[in-house]
């Protein structure tokens, strides 16, 4: 699928809390100082003031509690899409608990919207090998794209010899869907299949600017697509810090101040739109 004719890149946002993406169960969530609304606006405000549209990965949870925050969202012409609903790893849920929690999200959020949810991103991108499973079920409820599968090697997630590159996938009864992985930057020989992450999320804060602007633009430079990702709490350098494995601290709380300077260079650098608007006659044939 070649990247001709595309209209920008692709900017999305994990709509989570700061709680909710560091291995802490659902169960144990309630006593948390939220902070995802103040967060998100930061985010909006940015975006608004450089005409970037982003796609929305909401998690359920954050629906169900904030769901003034799920309006303003689509309110300001962002796409809303779903990001399950207790952000579990997708190899630790049973397909039933996935496709349940997977109906649950979608639910909240066309309630809030009025809007078909088309697109879906597992919680760290946890669709790999051993869930592959999950995408049968996001296409037999409705998930025209989805972007869970990553193409790197990581202690929690990936799929190291997956495709780069938007591509089509379809299943044994012939539905199609798309998947749309994040920015990854390939190795040459004589390291196959070894893919660079450069997406966003800890690897925004980590590489320094000009290191993220130089693998994006060899991308560019491939005539390739790019996808690149936040979380809300990554542009909340003050949110509560609390004990943690030492693999999943250093990668959380790292270099948190950078995130909204290196947002700024990047909407200054490069065009960002949702998936929404990049892959619309994709996703009308497939809806079709």
């Amino acid at each position: 699928m070649e990247n001709q004719g595309r209209t920008g890149h692709v900017f999305s946002i994990d709509v989570e809390d700061w709680y909710q993406g560091i291995e802490i169960p659902m169960d144990q969530w309630k006593g948390f100082e939220r902070r995802v609304e103040a967060s998100m606006e930061d985010l909006l405000d940015l975006m608004a003031r450089y005409d970037v549209t982003a796609t929305c990965f909401v998690l359920g949870k954050v629906a169900e509690e904030h769901p003034e925050l799920v309006q303003h969202i689509h309110e300001a012409g962002h796409e809303i899409a779903t990001h399950g609903y207790s952000h579990e790893k997708v190899y630790n849920l049973s397909p039933e608990r996935f496709r349940r929690e997977l109906r649950h999200s979608v639910g909240l959020i066309q309630e809030l919207t009025g809007e078909r949810v088309r697109g879906h991103r597992a919680p760290y991108f946890t669709i790999t090998e051993k869930s592959l499973w999950a995408l049968d079920i996001l296409r037999e409820e409705g998930i025209l794209y989805d972007s869970s599968v990553h193409p790197v090697l990581n202690y929690r997630y990936g799929i190291p010899n997956a495709d780069r590159q938007p591509s089509v996938i379809e299943s044994e009864d012939g539905a199609q869907m798309l998947e749309v992985p994040v920015a990854t930057y390939p190795l040459p020989d004589p390291l196959p299949d070894t893919n660079v992450p450069c997406g966003g999320g800890a690897y925004l804060r980590i590489y320094p600017y000009r290191v993220q602007r130089w693998f994006l633009r060899k991308i560019e430079e491939r005539g390739e697509h790019i996808s690149v990702y936040v979380h809300p709490w990554e542009v909340d350098p003050q949110h509560p810090k609390i004990d943690l494995p030492f693999r999943v601290s250093a990668t959380h709380y790292w270099n948190l101040d950078s995130t909204l300077p290196k947002l700024e260079r990047l909407f200054q650098d490069f065009t960002f739109r949702s998936y929404r608007d990049v892959f619309s006659s994709e996703l009308e044939a497939l809806s079709e």
